[in-house]
């Protein structure tokens, strides 16, 4: 598995927590650096080893942390004995996506770096606007699923991490989701000098639940927002 490094990276030393899923015994590591995609940290455990899941436990207020799930891409051994390990975010919670952003905020040595850290282009950004209330039905019950069909103008590729923007035409407070690219195909092959239009499907690096239940409530607010209003009455507009 080969990690292609899309974001800009925070160097920062600090010791941090890791495990194995379903374990509470610690791995002693620190990090080196930390991004938007993952990190990397050097630990003395050998036994960690390319496509493994591990379970990053980072600071928050109060004493408390917040978990992600992450893959692990890369190895190295070094001189020292010990090894730097790279990984890439896979599971994330939705709440804890901002608290990251807000992590690497507060790591970063100065504002300059932090902004390069979490503010585009260090992420891919697709923006997807729904028109009505079909296609936004249609819509939210792929996301409720863990994945989702978008045409987009564009060259991806498969495994491409990036941020989704999911927006209505009316006062609709919209999702902000992480997504990865499951496949895509060439829907309109155009020369080399414009971007081509692409079939992407989607799939999500956040609980399965935590969608179903962000799609439900966009759902809802749209139904709540529609029976408020009312019924259009094309004699009032005359």
């Amino acid at each position: 598995m080969q990690e292609k490094r899309l974001q800009r990276r925070v160097g920062v030393e600090v010791p941090i927590r890791v495990s194995r899923p379903g374990s509470d015994t610690p791995i002693t590591a620190r990090y080196q650096d930390l991004s938007w995609g993952g990190a990397s940290f050097i630990t003395s455990d050998l036994d960690i080893q390319d496509g493994q899941r591990l379970t990053l436990h980072f600071p928050w207020t109060n004493g408390q942390c917040f978990l992600i799930e992450a893959d692990v891409v890369r190895c190295q051994p070094l001189e020292s004995g010990s090894q730097q390990v790279g990984v890439r975010f896979a599971t994330v919670g939705y709440q804890d996506d901002r608290r990251l952003e807000k992590l690497i905020e507060l790591l970063s040595p100065n504002a300059h770096q932090a902004a390069q850290a979490i503010a585009t282009p260090t992420r891919p950004m697709l923006e997807l606007v729904l028109h009505d209330k079909e296609e936004m039905r249609e819509k939210l019950s792929q996301v409720a699923e863990g994945y989702l069909f978008i045409s987009a103008f564009g060259d991806y590729r498969v495994g491409q991490s990036l941020l989704l923007l999911i927006e209505h035409t009316d006062d609709f407070p919209g999702l902000r989701l992480r997504a990865r690219v499951k496949s895509q195909s060439i829907d309109d092959k155009c020369d080399s000098d414009r971007p081509h239009l692409v079939t992407l499907e989607l799939e999500f690096e956040h609980p399965r639940d935590e969608l179903r239940k962000l799609a439900n409530l966009s759902m809802r607010f749209r139904s709540k927002k529609a029976r408020f209003m009312g019924p259009h009455d094309p004699s009032q507009s005359a």
